[in-house]
């Protein structure tokens, strides 16, 4: 199978899947929320290395609204409701499973078995994870924690939770948190891997801490 026929057959099994359990779909990525939580499960193969991978992720809704009117993007809040998983300008959240698994030969029946498969593990994990968190501070708190343990693994990492920790410190109208926080991060030269208006997104946070 070519590899855009296999794009093709993965994105509709992931669409059928998806409306199955009640999620939403766009280009091969299922989404849902549970609460205040938002949930992005992306699959994926390659024809060429035969392999098979999944991952999902997820945040506090929330922050993506409070991420746009930093970067002066309030605009978005009134697009499609899948930019929250596919957008350019949004949280990319927390990654609580993933998996990677080789296949010699591909079929839409070995497609469907994988992606069944990964969607069973990551819907009992999303209510796992949301089981745990009924609050802005105990999110705070699990993806603190998972990171912590995620760079014990790879500490050469870089990666890190201070924009949720600044977007947080806003919502809760902690200005002089969210400030501290921007600050400290342009010293160090850290963008917040995003730009607008010619400015990072510490930057950006930092003038709207004094609007």
């Amino acid at each position: 199978m070519k590899q855009i026929e296999l794009d093709r057959h993965l994105k509709q099994i992931c669409k059928v899947q998806a409306k199955r359990r009640g999620w939403k779909s766009v280009g091969g990525m299922a989404y849902w929320t549970s609460g205040s939580l938002f949930f992005v499960l992306v699959v994926a193969a390659s024809a060429r290395e035969d392999s098979f991978y999944c991952s999902l992720r997820f945040k506090w809704l929330e922050l993506d609204r409070v991420l746009w009117r930093v970067l002066g993007m309030s605009s978005n809040e009134l697009e499609p409701f899948s930019l929250h998983a596919n957008g350019a300008f949004v949280l990319t959240g927390q990654e609580i499973f993933n998996a990677s698994k080789h296949h010699s030969v591909w079929t839409d029946d070995v497609l469907q078995s994988k992606v069944t498969e990964v969607s069973k593990r990551a819907s009992q994990k999303s209510q796992g994870v949301a089981s745990k968190i009924n609050s802005l501070e105990s999110y705070l708190t699990f993806i603190q924690q998972e990171h912590e343990v995620f760079m014990k693994s790879f500490p050469r990492a870089v990666v890190n939770v201070h924009k949720e920790e600044l977007l947080v410190a806003l919502i809760c109208n902690d200005r002089r948190r969210a400030e501290q926080i921007a600050r400290a991060r342009i010293a160090v030269h850290d963008s917040g891997g995003f730009s607008s208006n010619g400015k990072s997104f510490y930057e950006s946070a930092l003038a709207f801490c004094h609007q």
